[in-house]
């Protein structure tokens, strides 16, 4: 029974290693659009606004407001820099990413002057939905614990047979490499000592998900507007982690332990789909209201994992690779609902309101080879229902317009936490070029933070790794009409 129960557990923690754990089904459901630069210079509050490209993926019926052709480009620059602190110690990661975010083309159609559909449109527009181009690096002295102690209490009742079989691509290899000794038929040791080693842990991964959508929409006397939208999603995200410990120069320790390091290689691709439905009200002349439904995303994974381990003991280096691991699963994010309001001044300017629910404990794993009830369950119990919050506003200047945006995004532990919650701020500009080109600037910053343990130390504990995220994005977006 305590062989079976603790299967169960190292599953569950291999597949939280391997990108198939609970945290990594919220990283996949989340989104936060990268479109036009008019969206991003409103804080993507958009949904009761419309005639945006980035539009279509927050309410598709904001599309039934255009009258002519439309394509769209966007180029991004974006600047991901994590701060990570660790038992006091400070360490940073910086990344730069030049990217296509947004590309996209609306046809419309003149139906009639007095019946009641006066224009359809049609779309295709491709717009970046998360980024996940991260350099983190965490460092700290921890005065306790070893990673190695959490393989001990993993291992504990199994004989060295077992180890290959139960424990492949983690205390299998520190086996192999000598940092885990024999202490009796199913007990074991280690020369690593409980604390008093330094700890580095870096990651260094790069992807995107975006989403190919075909959308139609309807304009009924121009006074309601219905759209719906079909999304092909693309996700890719590759990359690695490595952790490492090093006994101190001046540590007064006796160990033959020098240092060891686990290295894991992850890819990770997928191909999904999701359908919109939406809805837009011109409730009069200064007054819109939007409502919008998303559909749960089925993205299926392809996925590849390999680990290494690495050890220097007596000053003798031992190098052990495992088998590279496939996995094909399927992910089954949860759906959204979108309120909007916009007020209209005087045809000067407008004020919008965004407001987005979701349950990311409705988010789960599904296979045909592996039961992950565990997983899901995991799902269910730490991840509840949120709130996204986005404001807007645009004000015209002469024939340009200049805009400013705001953005709350709820952390996935529910409301009123503050643990991966992302705050986002925004400006934006736009100048005509010619009778029928715009050209459109913005620039968002965003913050974040979050707290994780690097491993489970038992009762002989572990601070949790403090990250603190600040993105800055520029972009520009340049408009045809024809």
């Amino acid at each position: 029974m305590k062989k079976t129960i603790t299967t169960l557990i190292l599953t569950l923690a291999a597949l939280t290693l391997s990108a198939q754990g609970s945290s990594d089904a919220i990283l996949f459901s989340q989104t936060y659009y990268q479109g036009t630069a008019k969206a991003l210079g409103m804080g993507n509050a958009l949904g009761a606004v419309g005639g945006d490209m980035t539009a279509t993926c927050i309410n598709p019926a904001g599309m039934g407001l255009y009258r002519s052709e439309e394509l769209t480009a966007t180029l991004n620059l974006s600047d991901n820099y994590i701060n990570s602190t660790y038992y006091d110690t400070k360490k940073s990661g910086d990344r730069f990413r030049l990217s296509i975010p947004n590309i996209a083309f609306v046809h419309s159609r003149e139906r009639s002057n007095y019946k009641p559909v006066r224009y359809t449109q049609f779309c295709i527009s491709l717009t970046r939905t998360n980024d996940y181009n991260m350099h983190t690096y965490a460092s700290g002295f921890n005065p306790t614990s070893s990673k190695i102690d959490d393989y001990l209490m993993q291992i504990d009742g199994y004989s060295p047979n077992e180890l290959a079989e139960y424990f492949a691509y983690t205390a299998y290899p520190a086996w192999n490499t000598y940092l885990i000794d024999p202490d009796g038929p199913d007990h074991y040791t280690s020369p690593v000592p409980q604390g008093g080693i330094i700890q580095d842990y870096e990651q260094d991964f790069k992807g995107r998900s975006e989403v190919w959508s075909f959308a139609y929409s309807i304009n009924l006397r121009d006074r309601f507007f219905i759209g719906a939208s079909l999304g092909v999603i693309r996700t890719k995200r590759f990359g690695s982690s490595v952790f490492q410990e090093t006994m101190p120069k001046d540590s007064d320790i006796d160990t033959d332990f020098n240092r060891w390091t686990f290295t894991e290689d992850l890819r990770s691709s997928g191909i999904g789909i999701n359908g919109k439905i939406g809805l837009l009200w011109k409730a009069n002349s200064w007054l819109r209201i939007g409502a919008a439904f998303h559909s749960p995303s089925f993205t299926a994974f392809e996925e590849t994992w390999q680990t290494q381990t690495e050890s220097e003991i007596q000053w003798v280096i031992r190098k052990s690779l495992s088998q590279e691991a496939h996995y094909k699963y399927t992910l089954f994010s949860p759906m959204k609902w979108v309120g909007s309001m916009a007020f209209v001044i005087e045809q000067r300017g407008l004020i919008s309101f965004d407001a987005e629910y979701t349950n990311y404990g409705a988010a789960l794993f599904k296979a045909d080879d592996f039961d992950y009830s565990a997983v899901n369950q995991e799902i269910k119990d730490l991840y509840k229902g949120t709130l996204n919050f986005r404001l807007g506003t645009e004000w015209q200047i002469n024939d340009s317009y200049l805009r400013f945006g705001v953005g709350y995004y709820g952390s996935p532990l529910g409301l009123g936490k503050m643990n991966g919650s992302v705050k986002k701020a925004s400006v934006g500009i736009s100048i005509p070029v010619g009778t029928i080109t715009t050209f459109d600037l913005a620039y968002e910053l965003s913050h974040g933070k979050k707290q994780f343990t690097l491993y489970d130390a038992g009762t002989l504990g572990i601070e949790p790794v403090t990250q603190s995220q600040l993105r800055s994005v520029a972009i520009a977006t340049v408009k045809l009409r024809f």
